[in-house]
This record gives structure tokens, sequence and C-alpha cells, in this order.
């Protein structure tokens, strides 16, 4: 779980937060959920992927990358991001709705 310092773009994490989730089904909440887990996973391990290939690249002294690529590199870095912590934010949102919904019919 990412702590909640720190963060450089916390606009939509927080709106993330604050979304309606009472119209959702159990099953639409769930499914939330585990989608919300599993792309934050996904991310993590393309995140992985990324510094095992720069490390390849040192190893094999490739060097140069072109002003295009750091850039297409400095968006999909950026855009993960702001990804993580508003996919946590979802996920526990929408795993708190399944246990409020819990208590609630016992």
């Amino acid at each position: 779980m990412l702590p909640d310092t720190n963060r450089l773009y916390p606009t939509l994490t927080e709106v993330f937060g604050k979304l309606d989730m009472s119209h959702l089904s159990a099953d639409d909440t769930l499914e939330l959920a585990n989608s919300s887990e599993e792309c934050y996973a996904g991310l993590l391990h393309g995140l992985n992927f990324i510094g095992d290939t720069f490390i390849t690249f040192a190893d094999n002294d490739v060097l140069d990358f072109s002003a295009e690529s750091l850039c297409q590199l400095d968006h999909c870095l950026a855009s993960i991001s702001i990804l993580l912590p508003a996919l946590t934010q979802l996920q526990i949102s929408a795993s708190g709705r399944l246990t409020n919904n819990k208590l609630t019919r016992q």
C-alpha cells in the first residue's frame, strides 16, 4: 500500500475517494475493487520491467536515448505516479463499501 505522504498529484486520488458508489451493485463494487487491485499490480510490474530494462541497457553500454523516447517515458511515469494512488483509493473505497454492506446485512 502506498503511503498518503509525498504525493505529487493528490487531486485525482482525492476525487476518486469522493466518488459515490452507492448506485453500484455488490457485484459491480467487487469488480471495481478487484480491477483496481489488478491494474495497480500491472502498473507495478510494468515499472519493474522498465527498471530491469534500464539495467540491461547500462550493462550493455546502451546510453543514448532520443529526446522523443525520454519524453514518452516521462509521460508514462508521470501518468503512473498519478494512477497508482488513485487506483489504491478506488480499491479502498470499493472494499470499504463491500465491508459496510456486509455489516449492514447482518
